[in-house]
């Protein structure tokens, strides 16, 4: 079983200084099979990388020691090449400096592995990532989370394994999500809905 929690880590504001470990979400573990946990924060104010690695590690240590679990594997991610340039990223000119400093810190310490973000693409805001992306990256993620290594180049058949993934039937749930969506956008009228989830929930 992968339980994966990523919220475990709470930035206010952006910044370093309200790095904190989330007791609620701490709390909710001890009643969860704990697997992994993911930090993957960028930061807008320059300067700041200087100090990613000392705040980084006081996190960690922090985060194993409420848990109990010293040797839970951390995964973290890389900031996107497509940083610096438009959008809500373009201030975040130093994304290279915090890479460098999450990726020693990887390296460095214990059952830590650093995932690029390299060739990933964002949403027309310029900072986050956008789905296909997300989804590359959670192929990046599992790779080194299943092999406890590093992944420091995108994988060679991430685009086929997409592919194997979109060709796969939609589940019940998948189908309702989407004539959801489809019903909220307007697209489909409520008797429409409401005969779709009917003929979906017989399947």
């Amino acid at each position: 079983m992968l339980y994966v929690r990523s919220c475990v880590l709470r930035v206010k504001n952006g910044s370093r200084n309200n790095w904190h470990i989330h007791h609620g979400a701490v709390a909710d573990e001890a009643f969860a099979h704990l697997s992994l946990s993911v930090p993957v924060e960028g930061d807008s104010v320059n300067g700041n990388y200087k100090v990613y690695y000392k705040k980084l590690l006081s996190i960690i240590e922090a985060l194993r020691k409420e848990l109990n679990a010293p040797d839970i594997p951390i995964i973290i991610g890389g900031l996107g090449d497509f940083l610096g340039k438009e959008g809500f990223g373009k201030r975040c000119t130093e994304y290279n400096f915090i890479n460098q400093e999450l990726e020693k810190f990887a390296f460095e310490q214990d059952n830590c592995y650093f995932v690029t973000a390299s060739g990933l693409t964002s949403n027309p805001d310029g900072i986050h990532i956008d789905a296909i992306s997300q989804r590359k990256f959670g192929l990046r993620y599992f790779e080194a989370f299943s092999n406890k290594q590093h992944v420091l180049e995108p994988l060679i058949n991430e685009n086929e394994l997409l592919n194997v993934n979109y060709a796969r039937p939609h589940t019940k749930t998948e189908n309702i999500y989407m004539i959801s969506l489809d019903f909220a956008l307007g697209k489909i009228s409520y008797d429409e809905f409401q005969s779709q989830f009917m003929q979906i929930s017989k399947g």
